[in-house]
């Protein structure tokens, strides 16, 4: 939570933070009392496919990291 208020909310693959725009790995909510709405806005864009290019570009960069 900032100082304004603002809550800001991360989506994680793994350990990594998802960067949804260049630079940008969290989402601005408005308070803490919109974040349940921006969660399910999340969980319905996973569901729908919306998010599936981007979560196959962290999966593979998880498998390519050798151990």
């Amino acid at each position: 939570m900032q100082t304004d208020g603002k809550v800001l909310l991360t989506v994680r693959y793994g350990a990594r933070a998802i960067e949804f725009q260049k630079g940008k790995d969290a989402i601005e909510v408005e308070n803490v009392e919109a974040l349940p709405a921006m969660l399910q806005t999340v969980r319905h864009a996973v569901a729908d496919g919306e998010l599936d290019e981007l979560l196959t570009k962290y999966a593979r960069y998880g498998r390519a990291v050798k151990k």
